[in-house]
């Protein structure tokens, strides 16, 4: 991955196989794009493969791993708790 990829609802930022992190310029973006749920995804060695923000309203929480797990073989998504600030399996 050689740049954020933007999608209706969610936005992935971090690509942890070829080592891309987003620019600033990105990240505001998608904090303008009220993305603001904080989400990983990882294969089924728990080995995380992407990172980014979903929209707080989303109807499918499982969307981005839809998308993960057809690109790269994501199985499990894990999201921030507001309230504790901990990742928690979805």
């Amino acid at each position: 991955m050689k740049k954020a990829l933007f999608f209706k609802n969610f936005v992935i930022l971090n690509d942890f196989l070829d080592d891309y992190k987003a620019t600033n310029s990105e990240k505001n973006k998608a904090k303008e794009l009220k993305f603001n749920v904080f989400f990983e995804l990882y294969d089924d060695d728990d080995e995380k493969y992407y990172s980014g923000y979903m929209h707080e309203d989303i109807e499918d929480e499982f969307e981005p791993q839809d998308w993960a797990i057809n690109y790269a073989g994501c199985t499990s998504t894990k999201i921030r708790n507001k309230e504790t600030r901990k990742m928690e399996i979805l």
